[in-house]
């Protein structure tokens, strides 16, 4: 097994939270959001569906991209953009539900999706901005 994916899958304790989680997280996301996209009008499932189904891949790739780099400013960058792509995803939500594109509950679903997504994504991001401002990551309350 090589370093990259043992990384990926058995991060060290003092990571927070593991790579891994944070790509499940996206990848959940994304799948709930392909089969929600197919039920938008045919105009709005070939200029909104495709534009938020891109946003939401562009996240989940940046953050798989982030899992296979060297701690440092590269990942923290990835990381960074990772959660740009997570605010647009939310934004064309939004405006998916005020255009009845998705019911309240749909859009409900799909917030609580997010967050999740982003405050794993979110941790990932402090403990690596600690980690290049010469900091070690917290291993969470009353652990260091």
């Amino acid at each position: 097994m090589n370093n990259r994916h043992k990384e990926l899958t058995a991060p060290s304790p003092a990571t927070s939270p593991a790579p891994a989680a944070v790509i499940e997280e996206g990848y959940q996301a994304w799948l709930w959001l392909d089969a929600r996209v197919q039920g938008f009008p045919a105009s709005a499932r070939r200029q909104m569906g495709h534009r938020t189904l891109d946003a939401v891949l562009d996240a989940l790739a940046a953050a798989a991209e982030a899992a296979y780099l060297p701690r440092g400013a590269r990942r923290v960058a990835e990381l960074e953009t990772a959660n740009r792509h997570l605010t647009l995803v939310r934004l064309l939500l939004r405006g998916a539900r005020e255009r009845r594109y998705l019911s309240v509950g749909q859009h409900e679903h799909a917030m609580r999706l997010l967050d999740a997504w982003g405050r794993q994504l979110g941790g990932w991001l402090r403990a690596e901005r600690r980690t290049v401002a010469g900091r070690p990551p917290s291993t969470g309350p009353g652990r260091g």
